[in-house]
Parts: structure tokens; sequence; C-alpha cells
């Protein structure tokens, strides 16, 4: 066959056979996978360099023509098969690799080392066999919740295949005859193997001039591989990152290998590629020895791993500001219960001094205001009292379309679907209303001059794909609730904070900050999931996934509302109450408005002195207590010793956030009583405890 009908890559390069093979095998010692091949006798004929390395195979010990059941045996008997019998450890493999069939696993060695192990069938008999140390990746994996295993795992599959396809057409080039059949076929295979890989490859010359790509490198970068031949990546590529990779090409063509990771624009988002030059040396006659002819360039895609990173990071990030803005919330409600109760009675003496009772009234608005902003920073550090109940996504979509038909200007499309085969969802409607009135308005705003708002709830099944991307999610069946809007949209930087508090790009005074905040607290506490996505231009769409709601019997939920089944008898009583609240401004008030509710009060400021009176004064009728308190003891595990001591004791609990509530006082049936409140709210709460059946009350004195 004439030169012309070569490969084209091979032609370009202008390589002897043994250059070919040179290369080959010189590319394989560069691989950081290990690499055999044996025949159909099961004899080793090719392996790399990292194959010895990584297996720990002496160098001695490996030689073509080497039955494998030696390395077999060599294993079996250092223990990398584990406890049994070497011999038949040795034979249940040979048998195994007998047939010959495409196998993928993985192996722990004794050293900790996890190898991925991958093996396809050669056409002209035989076998290849890819190992790979994955026990970095393992390990991020388990840090990564499993997000991680599925991405790999498709990574390592077509490496194996790129590997395996580039080891048969090596040996096919060192073992074919000189005959114009093999040579087409060696072209052919060249094509397919470049052209079908996940991978970016390219070969410049020692002039930076593309002689070959890839169809994978030519569709990232949205041209036919034609137009780059010839041409310099610095014609082909946008100028910023042209001017960062050609240090890396100037280096491999120096003789260096060098790798780097950068960001790539294609027409469909940001990507992001590791890419690794390796220089191409081959002896030039005219030159009397060895040069750097060129470099091969091999890219690969990280971007479903950066984002998998990114979202591990995102969701960290807003479990501490979470954990920091709950613990704040909790100071603030100890702080308004004071100030609010105070106030109260301060504003109800002043009633006929119009001034100072209208400046007190003032201060009462504010602190309800903080009261608010407290119960935003805990939704979104998902501590709020939530109130579930077993919900039809089709009869709330339809509640929450009529309100919003009487908020949203005229200007503005709403449409909903309503699909009436959704899957019932255990959530607080009252949360999940205000969640998606939210968004509403957030939409509203976005659409000044009017546009179209579409809200949906529809099921979907989320698998292990899906959530290895997003580590706060499990695979399971959800119902989507979907908002989007035509608006403005977001730009990229402003839709990577737009769920932290206080972040909002509103006028000063417009907003909190805190509205997408909320949302996704709520979701992430009813164990959903949000997502959003958004272009400048293009509007933004908020998805929240909500889990189906599987019927497992009836039964009382925690954290029902306080005084829900109070009657109309007067709210002050002669009960003796214990007050356990560490915070000495709480139980002064506290202990003031029961005294002034007619209640006998003993106080403690800790668990253990509660502990003590409640040992010693029998004539306790009710324990009231705060959750969070220091002293060793906290509020539920004082609950817990005082229902052991005292069954029919009346408890009734106390918090500045809740997330005790679902933790620990659903198995105790207590009722839970918010911070901040008021003396009213205080008075309904021990009175409604007091006269639950279960226990004796005394008679209320007249008001």
């Amino acid at each position: 066959m004439s030169e012309s009908s070569q490969h084209p890559l091979l032609e370009l390069l202008g390589l002897s056979d043994s250059e070919r093979g040179a290369l080959t095998l010189s590319s394989l010692d560069h691989l950081h996978e290990a690499i055999s091949i044996v025949d159909k006798g099961l004899r080793l004929q090719v392996w790399n360099r990292r194959f010895a390395e990584l297996l720990e195979f002496p160098p001695e010990l490996l030689r073509v023509g080497l039955p494998f059941a030696v390395l077999f045996d060599y294993n079996a008997r250092r223990g990398e098969y584990g406890p049994g019998d070497p011999e038949a450890q040795v034979a249940e493999r040979i048998e195994r690799a007998s047939h010959f069939e495409s196998h993928g696993f993985e192996r722990t060695r004794p050293n900790g080392t996890v190898l991925g192990i991958r093996g396809e069938p050669i056409a002209d008999g035989g076998f290849i066999t890819v190992y790979e140390d994955i026990t970095a990746r393992k390990q991020a994996e388990a840090k990564l919740r499993d997000s991680h295993e599925r991405l790999e795992a498709r990574v390592d599959e077509r490496t194996a295949e790129l590997l395996a396809l580039n080891r048969q057409l090596a040996q096919e080039i060192e073992e074919r005859k000189r005959v114009d059949t093999a040579l087409r076929e060696s072209e052919n295979r060249v094509r397919l193997i470049t052209d079908t890989v996940p991978v970016l490859i390219a070969y410049f010359d020692d002039q930076q001039r593309y002689t070959f790509v890839n169809q994978k490198h030519a569709e990232w970068f949205g041209m036919p591989a034609d137009a780059f031949l010839g041409q310099t990546f610095g014609e082909m590529l946008e100028p910023a990152l042209a001017r960062r990779l050609r240090d890396y090409v100037t280096t491999a063509l120096d003789g260096r290998g060098t790798h780097v990771e950068y960001e790539l624009a294609t027409p469909t988002g940001r990507m992001y590629v590791r890419s690794y030059f390796i220089p191409h040396v081959s002896y030039r006659e005219e030159y009397g020895g060895d040069r750097v002819v060129g470099c091969f360039m091999l890219g690969e895609d990280l971007t479903e791993y950066r984002q998998a990173q990114m979202a591990l990071s995102q969701a960290q990030k807003l479990k501490a500001v979470g954990q920091l803005t709950g613990g704040i919330a909790h100071d603030f409600n100890n702080l308004l219960t004071v100030i609010l109760g105070n106030l109260a009675s301060v504003e109800e003496s002043l009633r006929e001094r119009p001034e100072q009772y209208k400046a007190v009234s003032t201060a009462m608005n504010a602190a309800r205001r903080g009261a608010d902003l407290t119960r935003r920073l805990l939704a979104f550090s998902r501590r709020q009292t939530l109130q579930p109940c077993p919900l039809s996504p089709r009869q709330q979509l339809q509640e929450i379309a009529e309100l919003l038909k009487r908020t949203l200007d005229a200007s503005i499309e709403l449409e909903t679907v309503d699909d009436a085969a959704a899957w019932s969802i255990w959530v607080d409607p009252g949360q999940l209303t205000n969640a998606v009135l939210n968004l509403a308005i957030n939409a509203r705003d976005a659409m000044p001059d009017g546009g179209l708002l579409r809200i949906e709830a529809k099921n979907v099944t989320l698998d292990t794909v899906y959530a290895s991307r997003y580590p706060d999610v499990v695979p399971g069946d959800y119902v989507r609730f979907t908002i989007a809007d035509t608006g403005a949209g977001m730009a990229p930087d402003v839709l990577e904070q737009a769920f932290e508090p206080f972040f909002t790009t509103k006028g000063v005074g417009t907003g909190t900050g805190l509205g997408l905040s909320m949302v996704y607290g709520f979701v992430q506490q009813s164990g959903g999931h949000v997502r959003i996505r958004s272009q400048l231009g293009s509007g933004t769409t908020v998805e929240l996934y909500l889990p189906r709601y599987v019927s497992k019997g009836k039964g009382r939920m925690p954290g029902s509302p306080v005084g829900a089944a109070v009657d109309e008898s007067p709210l002050r009583g002669r009960e003796s109450i214990l007050l356990v609240e560490d915070d000495p401004d709480v139980r002064d008030f506290v202990a003031r408005a029961l005294l002034g509710l007619g209640y006998t009060v003993r106080e403690a400021a800790n668990g253990k002195t509660a502990l003590e009176i409640v040992d010693t004064d029998a004539s306790l009728d009710l324990l009231l207590s705060d959750m969070t308190m220091p002293g060793g003891i906290s509020g539920l595990e004082l609950v817990a010793a005082a229902r052991q001591r005292r069954p029919a004791l009346k408890i009734l609990c106390m918090s500045g956030y809740s997330d005790q509530v679902a933790s620990g006082l659903k198995s105790l049936e207590c009722s839970l009583l918010e911070k901040p409140f008021l003396k009213p709210d205080l008075a309904r709460a021990i009175r409604s405890t007091l006269d639950r059946p279960g226990g004796t009350a005394r008679p209320a004195p007249p008001a």
C-alpha cells in the first residue's frame, strides 16, 4: 500500500514500525494505570512499569511468556486473596480467567491499597486487564457520601475501554504483517479509539500547530476537526485560554511532561478540564539522534467531579452558618422573651398616657419584628417547629394559586399545573405555602414589566446517579414543586450565594435577604432538596423536592400547637409550678407572670437543682423547663428523669429554638412553648397542660 493509505496521524508523524511500537510502550509507561495482556494460553505478553509497581511484583519475576498462574500463586502465598488454601485460590482464578469474559471488580490489598481491576477479551485471542489504584478516590467517595462513586465508575469504565483498545491497537501494530489489509485495519482502529473515548486528544508539532484532533476535542470547541489542522492553538482557542496554555505546550516541546487544570467556556456552559502535555521524542537521522518533534495533549473532563465538590462545599458552608444562626436565634429569643414580656406589662399600665403608650407600642412592634427575624433564622438553620401532616400537593397548589391571584400584578400571568396523580407528602402546610409565596414574590419582583409565573407539582424519582451529584439527596420518590419565571434572572456570582442568609440584591429596606434562606431551611428540615437554575435575561427556576409520604399508621405528632384544646375557663390557677430556666432575666419574667396568675412558683437555674426539688416537693403539679441549659443536665435529660420519677407530673417545655422537638420530645409527648412569648401565651400553655386529661388539676380561682 502507498504511504497515502496509511492513517493520517501516522503519516503526519512519519513514524516507522519500531518507532510506533516504542512510542506506544513509552506512552503506556506514562499511564497512571497498570496494564497486563495475556494470550489465549494465559501467558503474560505485555505489561507496563506501573503493573510491577502497583501490584508489587519483583521485576525479575516478570517476563514475556510467563504463565499468569505464577502471578496468581505469588499473590495467594503472600496473602493478597485473604485466608484460605493458596492452591484452591489459584485454581479458582485460573478457572475464571480461562472463560475470557469481560469483568470489572475492586480488590483491597493487605496494605490497604484498593485496586480497580477491569478486563476485556481481545478479538484475536487473549485478554487485556487494567489495574488502577483507587484508594484515594474511595476515601474521597466516603467523605462525599458516595456521591462521587458513580461518576468515577463511569470514568474508570470508559478509561478502561480506552486503554484496552489502545493496547489492542499496539499489539496489532507490533504483530501485523506488512500487508495492505493490516495497515487499513490499523487506520480504522486508531480513528475508532480516538473518536469514541471521552477524552480530548490533540497533537501539536514543534511549531505548535495542530496536526491531529479527535472528535471529542472538536465537539468541545464547537468546530469540525479539519478546521484545527495546520493552525496554531493560539489561533483556535480564545485568547485568555491560549495565553494560559502556551507555557505548558512550550514546556512539553522542551521535553518535559506537564499538566494543568482550567475552566473551559463551551456553548453548554462552564466545564472543568485537566490537560496532560506529553512530549513526543523521536529519532531523526538528520539530527543524529533523538529530538522532540511534537507533543500530545490529553484532556480529561472534571466537570461532574468539580460540581460534586462544590455542592458538598456549599452544603457544609450552609450547615455551619445554620449552626451559628441557630445559636444566635436561641439567645435572641431569650432576650426577646424578657423584652416583650416586660414591655407588655409597661404598655398595659400606660394606656391612659398616650405619648408614653405610643413609645412603648413602637418598641413592642420593633421587638415583634425581631422575633420574626429569629423565626426566619430558625427556618434557615432547620430548627423551627414544624407541624407536618399528610398533604395533597394538588389541593395545596390550588389554595396557593387563589392566594397568588390576589397578590400578583395584572401584568403577570399565573399558570399552575396540578397533577391529580401527585403523591401525598408529609410537610407543614403553612411552611410550604410560605415557601412558595416567597418564591412567587421574588419572581414578581424580577418581572417589573410583567411576564409568566409557572408553578407545577409533579412526581419524580431521584436515582443514585442524581444523588451522586448532590450530597444532601437521598435516592427515592419525591414530589417536585417547580416555580419558574421569565424575569431578569441571576448572574453566576449571585446564583452561588442565593441561599445564604442576609444576601440580597434588593435595595436597602426592601428585603431581609432571608427569603430563599427560609425556603432552603424548610425544605432541608422536611427531608427534601432544593435546586435553583438561572441565567441573566432567561428567568429563574426553583425546584423544591419534598419526599413522598408513606402512611405508617396513626399517631400524634410532636410539636403540635400549644393550647389547641384550651377551653373557656379562666386562665388562672393555684397549682404549684417548678420553673427551670438558666437565664435569670427570663426566669424573673416568667416567675412574676406565673405569680400574677395565682400560681405557686419554685425556681431552679439548672437541671441538678430541679431534680432535687422534684424528689423532695410532692406538691408540684407542673414542671416548666427550658430545653437548653448548662450544668451537665440538658432540658431533655431533665424531662426524661422527671417523667421517670414522677409519671403523673405535668410537663411543659420552653425553647428558643426547636431542633429538640424533632430529636427528643417526640418520644416524651411533651408540649412546647416557643420563645419569645407573652404572658397570655404562657397562661394558655400552662392551663392547657394542667387541664389535659391524665392528672389532677386544682380549680382555678375567679378571674
